[in-house]
């Protein structure tokens, strides 16, 4: 039966988008991964399959055992995910967006961050990049705000059979947007080549593939596309060489042995 993690309730089943049949049909030509819109939404909180696999990697990974104190900037949080990160008891919860909805969001541009050098332990930023219009910018911003060890959690749709990141000279007008993109509001398609944006800027980490931290985690049954990785990133500590990655995820045992694979 199926079962949300968020709102830790057992439902009769998910809801679908009410959009899909609308999605661009090159999303679906090049099978590009991100939400799976036949099993949306939560009949209960209302949450998405996003919101839930967000949910199931932070516990899996160990990251939510490393919140207690941390200081953390959550960009165009997720409403129903916000109350639980909170009760983790972060030392500082920022929730920004660079059009704010609510009055307890911050005005934040990514690409201009309001923070000292190494001032957060982590930076929530899903479903963001494909919207920034300089992503090298925007992740340079994240690495200089980054404490070392500190991490980057950056879901994002991207297409693997893309060799390279998909994206146009100009700012594109919305019908193309939904077509190329996905989404009227988006600026590009991420291709296989989506970590070295990250790398460029001088994070290092991968996608971790669901079955990696998830084996357990059907997608009927937790509402969840379990072709979609796990988008983590951090920023090593000075001594750290690539060569030693592993060393460079946290001072958190348990980061250290769920990412470090």
């Amino acid at each position: 039966m199926p079962y949300c993690c968020v709102c830790n309730q057992t439902v009769d089943q998910w809801i679908p988008h009410p959009l899909q049949a609308q999605r661009s049909p090159l999303m679906v030509m090049l099978d590009t991964v991100g939400s799976d819109p036949s099993i949306y939404g939560c009949p209960s909180c209302h949450c998405n399959d996003r919101d839930r696999h967000l949910w199931l990697y932070l516990k899996a990974s160990g990251v939510l055992a490393r919140l207690e104190g941390a200081h953390i900037l959550h960009m165009a949080p997720e409403w129903r995910l916000e109350p639980l990160i909170a009760a983790c008891k972060p030392g500082q919860y920022v929730l920004g967006d660079l059009l704010p909805t609510q009055d307890r969001y911050q005005r934040i541009d990514l690409e201009h961050l309001p923070f000292d050098d190494d001032s957060l332990d982590l930076v929530i930023c899903n479903h963001v990049l494909e919207h920034v219009q300089h992503i090298e910018r925007a992740l340079s911003e994240i690495h200089r705000c980054l404490q070392p060890g500190g991490m980057l959690v950056a879901q994002t749709p991207y297409a693997p059979v893309l060799k390279h990141t998909l994206e146009l000279q100009q700012v594109p007008d919305a019908a193309t947007a939904k077509l190329l993109f996905g989404q009227e509001d988006h600026v590009r398609l991420f291709g296989n080549d989506i970590e070295q944006y990250f790398h460029a800027s001088g994070l290092q980490g991968q996608p971790l593939p669901h079955q990696t931290l998830l084996p357990d985690v059907d997608q009927a049954t937790f509402g969840c596309n379990v072709r979609e990785p796990f988008f983590v990133f951090w920023k090593p500590h000075a001594q750290v060489t690539a060569s030693s990655d592993a060393a460079a995820i946290s001072q958190s045992e348990e980061v250290d042995d769920a990412l470090a694979v």
